[in-house]
């Protein structure tokens, strides 16, 4: 974590806006010596364009010289500044040259070193690198982008590389990995992720991963079965990407699955892509950004956690895509959480309410560490304000 971030962070936990205040209070009060630490998760961040197109007008690259670094995440820089830790999936390559292009592969992606200041300039603290276009431009590609995001202070993280995220003695590990490394070495991975919690390194893990159908609707047996794997074996939250369209949300184990965040900053796609599947429409219009508050007891042992959803537009020009996401309001989320809702099988998503600014955002039930019952956890009223919910989110039998 950035002493900024730091900053800002201690900040807000000793002044906070009227509504965090209030927040405070709904919170039973055994929960008044623990320890929070708050994650933002945004979906696919391409900072980049194809090598043949980057010249064109409506290319990443141009709009960036044209707009400025600023103007990609300039609707949730404010979001991202106030939390513990913003962690994307960064798809593409950060390298000033082609040297090492990958020739072969259908899309290669690539912006030079400096546009890693991009995601500084938003308050991005933390990269996974585990994906299929880290390596579009070859280890050389990979090498290069580590070294763009390191020389802005920009934590990357992929296979048994880890990032400690820490705060008030609390210390969480970031892991990231995609199908091929699951086939090739999930039991090291295992082993490491128990290894960390059992030396005390990590008192929480939170796992990227990289998998499922790209445009579909519906999450896999595949990403399903990940899932309760790492969940089962020492994991508290897990993050997909890949897909490029929001799927659907699971409890397993009182911890959440994310099955897909959508697009972000993608700047792999000049147009807003749909395409039919099945009785719908899914869209990479659609985006997720998911704030994890992650609670501690004074010991350092892991407690409990609680999801809000932002749902988001990847453009506001769609069907061309402006590579500038924002947040919507209540009625523009409908299509997003129906889209959520349509893969999620296991539980009922909560309807959107609006913030301050008349902004959607959903708070999903607290969820302790053991399934037993709890005092007085988190949802959303009519007017935005959190207050106490049922501690579990509602499950039934969708087919």
């Amino acid at each position: 974590m950035t002493a900024e971030k730091l900053k800002k962070s201690g900040r807000k936990a000793v002044l906070g806006t009227a509504a965090a205040m209030i927040m405070l209070l709904c919170l039973p009060a055994a929960a008044w010596g623990e320890k929070t630490v708050t994650l933002t998760f945004a979906g696919d961040c391409t900072l980049g364009s194809e090598e043949q197109k980057r010249d064109q007008e409506d290319s990443f690259i141009s709009v960036s010289k044209k707009e400025g670094f600023d103007y990609f995440f300039r609707y949730f820089r404010d979001l991202f500044s106030e939390d513990d830790c913003t962690v994307v999936n960064f798809e593409g390559v950060l390298a000033d040259s082609p040297a090492g292009e990958v020739k072969n592969k259908t899309y290669r992606f690539r912006a030079p070193a400096e546009y890693a200041k991009i995601l500084t300039g938003a308050s991005v603290e933390a990269a996974g690198l585990a994906n299929n276009h880290t390596g579009d431009y070859g280890a050389q590609g990979l090498k290069r982008t580590q070294e763009a995001l390191e020389a802005e202070g920009i934590c990357w993280f992929r296979e048994k590389r880890f990032h400690i995220v820490e705060k008030d003695g609390i210390r969480i590990a970031l892991v990231a990995m995609d199908y091929r490394v699951y086939v090739s070495q999930c039991e090291n991975i295992r082993n490491e992720i128990a290894r960390v919690r059992e030396s005390g390194e990590a008192n929480a893990v939170v796992l990227l991963y990289h998998d499922g159908n790209e445009y579909d609707a519906r999450h896999t047996q595949t990403q399903d079965k990940v899932a309760t794997y790492f969940i089962n074996n020492g994991v508290d939250l897990v993050i997909m990407h890949h897909p490029h369209v929001v799927q659907g949300i699971e409890v397993k184990n009182n911890r959440t699955v994310f099955y897909s965040l959508g697009n972000f900053v993608f700047g792999g796609n000049r147009q807003i892509r749909t395409e039919p599947y099945k009785d719908r429409t899914v869209s990479s219009l659609y985006s997720l950004v998911v704030q994890a508050k992650l609670y501690f007891n004074d010991d350092g042992s892991y407690k409990g956690q609680q999801m809000i959803l932002y749902p988001a537009y990847t453009s506001s020009a769609a069907p061309i895509n402006n590579y500038q996401p924002y947040r919507v309001n209540t009625e523009e989320a409908l299509p997003v959480l129906d889209a959520i809702q349509y893969d999620s099988t296991t539980m009922e998503i909560p309807a959107a309410n609006a913030d301050g600014e008349g902004l959607a955002r959903v708070v999903l039930g607290y969820l302790p560490a053991e399934e037993e019952p709890t005092e007085a956890p988190l949802a959303q009223s009519e007017n935005g304000i959190p207050e106490p919910a049922n501690p579990r989110p509602y499950r039934n039998n969708k087919p």
